[in-house]
């Protein structure tokens, strides 16, 4: 039953009931964000719909989205794909069934464009989804339907989720996908195949990075060769959190690091990056302009995350962790001091900074020497935090 309850969860906002029309579903109300700030705000209002949106990815300037309408028989609702330009209302997209016993939903394109993956199920609560694909023709519209192979597809087994890149190790275009097929570590797990050059799908890995809990809404970050995924394992913020991953130079996956930036004590899931733009876009059922009291619906939120610095604080006695520190962390351009915390809690400590910018860390603790340290964050951004480690010289 775990599963079911899980994808209740994560497209709460598909499920929902309520009715909704498709030329008044944006808030007028809500206002765009400022991707300059450094700060995610609720999306534009043109991707936020009265009954929840979902699964937000941006291939040029097209944003495609997940959304429940009403059915054409008015009776219930169906989930459907649409897109958004810039502040242009939205639109449903051609390759929708007409058929209203099938939903569809989290659109992604493969890297060259050149073909879109979808989930597509039945019925409001699915014990079985699987992913299907369209490839484009000559004149830009969307081919015929074709279903992965049922390697991938079981029945009664939950494929959702797609998500393709390129894997610059294997020179391969790869997709990446949530499922809670057998094998896995547990719940919902990250699986990925490669795309052979004939256009067959290779044998599936489960991902290193899994856990005993669930891993869903894969992203691969083909410029940065990382994933992005959300996960409800121990020790995030609360509820679903999004995190990273990225391979080490041996080529091995490493653990899922926290994405603080972008996470609260709600459910963040659906993370997308764009990088001609670097606007950031994921779902969180956060409180917001249109849920108040959060945890009822997912929102599309959007905008430009910071860069930041992932400090460990040691002793050099021994390099024991050392806690209770406290740390200041000051812009040198203008003197003030950005970040301040006493007595930290952990000696791992995460902390947002802007790119290019001088900054200096000031690292003490009773009965140790002071630290103080100069940092540049020309390169530092959301996807590649600057790392520093420091250890306090204990006090004669």
């Amino acid at each position: 039953m775990k599963h079911l309850q899980l994808l209740e969860a994560l497209l709460l906002c598909i499920f929902c009931s309520g009715q909704i029309n498709a030329q008044t579903a944006g808030l007028s109300s809500v206002k765009p964000s400022d991707p300059n700030t450094g700060e995610v705000k609720l999306a534009n209002n043109n991707l936020n719909f009265t009954t929840g949106a979902t699964a937000p990815y941006r291939y040029g300037d097209k944003v495609y989205f997940t959304v429940k309408v009403p059915k054409k028989s008015g009776t219930g609702m169906v989930s459907r794909l649409y897109s958004a330009i810039g502040n242009e209302a939205a639109i449903p997209q051609l390759i929708n069934p007409k058929e209203e016993g099938i939903n569809v939903a989290e659109a992604t394109l493969s890297v060259g464009g050149d073909r879109i993956y979808y989930t597509a199920f039945k019925g409001d609560k699915p014990t079985q989804s699987e992913i299907w694909y369209r490839d484009k023709q000559y004149d830009g519209s969307w081919g015929h339907v074709v279903m992965l192979p049922n390697t991938i597809n079981q029945t009664g087994i939950i494929n959702k989720q797609p998500s393709s890149g390129y894997d610059l190790k294997l020179k391969k275009e790869v997709l990446y996908f949530s499922s809670n097929r057998p094998g896995g570590k547990g719940g919902f797990d990250i699986w990925c195949c490669t795309i052979e050059r004939d256009g067959t799908f290779g044998k599936l890995v489960n991902m290193p990075f899994n856990t005993a809990d669930d891993e869903v809404s894969p992203f691969f970050y083909t410029h940065a060769q990382m994933i992005f995924f959300s996960s409800n394992m121990p020790g995030g913020m609360g509820g679903f959190d999004i995190y990273r991953t990225s391979k080490t130079t041996a080529g091995a996956w490493q653990a899922g690091e926290n994405l603080s930036l972008a996470n609260t004590n709600f459910d963040e899931l659906y993370f997308s990056y764009h990088q001609p733009s670097q606007i950031s876009y994921f779902c969180s059922n956060r409180p917001s302009q249109l849920n108040p009291e959060g945890a009822c619906q997912f929102a599309i939120f959007m905008g430009k995350l910071t860069g930041s610095i992932l400090l460990s604080t040691m002793s050099e006695m021994d390099s024991a962790a050392l806690y209770g520190c406290n740390i200041e962390l000051e812009n040198m351009e203008t003197g003030v001091i950005e970040v301040t915390i006493l007595r930290s809690e952990n000696n791992n400590l995460d902390m947002p900074i802007f790119p290019g910018k001088k900054y200096r860390l000031i690292v003490s603790h009773i009965g140790f020497y002071p630290v103080f340290l100069q940092l540049e964050s020309m390169n530092a951004d959301f996807a590649n935090p600057i790392r520093k480690t420091v250890y306090l010289k204990p006090m004669k």
